[in-house]
């Protein structure tokens, strides 16, 4: 699960370093163009999340895995093999790009199924007093992918001519993806299913299909899940709601803010923000290890707040330093430690939190659509928010990091924090 993840980290983060040839390649240098087919696969996710999820809370935690993974690694190195304006022509260009969107339609999809089933399948195997670490190696796992996807992107910028990147250069991440994604295949077909799937999700539907030859055709069988559709919609939308600061803060923080710098001073050369962004997900990892210790120390209740609080009090003072004065001094320490850092504490927190509002026979699909539509919605999306708003406010991904973690910490404290079960609250130590 933790090498699927990296790889779906990877590619993603991928296509953002490389926006500038992929921009050359398939739409004549637009990048709104680019960023829109980006935003497609995040549109996508929250169905693919839905789908893939009833998949795994009907048929198991292991083959919905397998199905969105496969779907993920055809169409990322496909993605490699497209036509071009610059292999092809103009025909090329307009094939291509219609061909791009559809793989990145598909991606989403597999994408959006995928990362439920990364957390649940970890979280519903791991024991509860660690479960806190294997969030964090969950959380280093997608550092790893945004490490690969900046150090390829950097060293293509530094061995590689600018031509040399936009005629072929951009395409051999996507085309090397299938040795990690054969990987990635064979290994899960080597997983076992979940003991809470096994022993919860399906003893529970047996109990339900017994209950129900037995009762009289006028009395209800008993609800066995924990929750109603309408408790169930309420805590989807809690989710989407608290995970709005982690989205924002991986995209918008750690994504974007190198090409909001670069948008802003065009005498930084790319090859350094990208090194920087290098450092960023190398620091990340061991602080998501830090955070996964602190989860299992202190308790999710107290962990999850904490790292939202650093998402607040730190996204827009940068954003304000990098307006006033965007030296490679400035960028290192800003989004270089401080982004890192808090980037890496966010995603241990957050995947947790996911997984410990649903009982486990509507957990897959839950999660899935709430925690994709907000990496949807404050994520894949943010950066194109705060272009829309930036004429108007140049401080705009400042105020949106600032926006979005106020309020994932309000609607925390105001409801989600009571929808929490009793081992959210527990230490290692109880």
């Amino acid at each position: 699960p933790m090498l699927a993840n990296a790889f779906e980290w990877f590619e993603f983060a991928t296509f953002a370093y490389l926006v500038d040839p992929i921009s050359e390649n398939f739409s004549n240098g637009s990048h709104v163009v680019v960023w829109f087919i980006f935003s497609i696969a995040f549109l996508c996710r929250p169905i693919g999340g839905v789908l893939i999820g009833a998949l795994g809370d009907a048929m198991g935690r292991k083959p919905a895995f397998w199905v969105a993974s496969i779907t993920v690694v055809a169409s990322t190195v496909l993605q490699g093999a497209l036509p071009s304006y610059r292999a092809g022509g103009k025909e090329g260009g307009s094939v291509g790009l219609a061909l791009l969107l559809v793989l990145r339609v598909t991606q989403g999809l597999g994408i959006g199924g995928e990362l439920g089933s990364s957390v649940i399948y970890l979280t519903e195997t791991s024991p509860r007093r660690f479960v806190g670490m294997t969030m964090g190696w969950l959380s280093v796992s997608s550092g790893m992918g945004f490490l690969g996807a900046s150090f390829v992107a950097a060293l293509l910028n530094s061995v590689l001519t600018n031509d040399q990147i936009v005629t072929w250069g951009w395409r051999i991440p996507f085309l090397l993806a299938i040795f990690p994604g054969v990987i990635v295949l064979y290994l899960l077909s080597t997983i076992q299913e979940t003991p809470v799937f096994e022993n919860e999700v399906v003893a529970n539907r047996d109990n339900n299909n017994a209950a129900g030859e037995e009762a009289d055709a006028e009395q209800p069988v008993p609800r066995r899940n924990g929750i109603d559709a309408w408790d169930g919609f309420c805590r989807v939308a809690a989710l989407f709601c608290m995970l709005s600061g982690a989205a924002a803060f991986w995209y918008v923080g750690a994504v974007y803010v190198f090409d909001w710098v670069r948008d802003r001073d065009h005498s930084i050369e790319n090859k350094h923000v990208l090194w920087i962004a290098v450092f960023q997900n190398t620091l990340s990892m061991p602080f998501s290890l830090a955070a996964g210790y602190a989860t299992d120390r202190f308790g999710l209740k107290q962990a999850f707040p904490w790292a939202m609080s650093a998402c607040l009090l730190t996204g827009l003072p940068v954003y304000a330093l990098l307006y006033m004065n965007a030296t490679l001094a400035v960028m290192l320490i800003g989004p270089g430690i401080i982004f890192g850092v808090v980037s890496g504490v966010v995603g241990t927190t957050t995947s947790l939190l996911a997984s410990d509002l649903f009982p486990p026979a509507a957990r897959h699909r839950s999660v899935g659509l709430g925690y994709n539509l907000s990496i949807c919605m404050f994520g894949g999306l943010g950066p194109a928010w705060v272009e829309l708003a930036k004429s108007a406010l140049p401080l705009a991904p400042g105020y949106f990091l600032a926006l979005t973690a106020g309020m994932s910490l309000a609607v925390y404290y105001l409801y989600g924090e009571a929808m929490l079960p009793k081992e959210s609250s527990l230490s290692r130590s109880d």
